[in-house]
């Protein structure tokens, strides 16, 4: 049985779970699933922004393409297009910078379940030294996380309502 078809099993099991211990990322995931079963090389997760960010209070839809080469190579992730405003996201294609999805730095350790988290936990920890926004980095790092907050709340803000019209 190949790698992604145990992961598939795992990952249903574990996010119907309501044990914290066995399910740590309720509130953190809200789904992670193939898009169509007969095709386990597409997948889409959707994840909750994280408590105390900009994010807090949205949820934030992401594709994920498994090559047939994975575990050996990382999945490539994106978030929809024009969906978020992040340091390390570039809004306009979904593209997300972290290290763990990059070939030299991914290792067959990781998993999809761990791989969104770790999308996740860039939310909650943007890293302004390798951003694809540089404007969104450069405010970060010049300390002002008030405007860095502000811009994403206004972004997001906005997003909704032109979904809503």
């Amino acid at each position: 049985m190949s790698r992604i078809t145990k992961e598939y099993r795992l990952i249903r099991k574990t996010l119907a779970s309501d044990d914290p211990t066995f399910n740590p990322y309720r509130g953190i995931i809200e789904s992670l699933n193939p898009i169509d079963e007969t095709d386990l090389s597409k997948w889409e997760a959707t994840i909750y922004g994280p408590e105390h960010t900009p994010y807090e209070h949205y949820q934030f839809r992401m594709l994920i393409n498994v090559p047939d080469s994975y575990p050996m190579a990382p999945p490539k992730i994106m978030f929809e297009k024009d969906a978020i405003l992040h340091c390390n996201i570039k809004s306009v294609t979904g593209e997300i910078c972290l290290d763990i999805l990059k070939p030299q730095d991914w290792t067959p350790v990781w998993d999809l379940l761990h791989c969104v988290h770790a999308v996740w936990r860039l939310l909650r920890e943007p890293v302004c030294d390798s951003p694809l926004d540089v404007d969104m980095g450069n405010i970060i790092r010049c300390g002002d996380t008030r405007a860095y907050q502000g811009i994403v709340k206004y972004f997001l803000t906005e997003r909704e309502r032109n979904n809503h019209t």
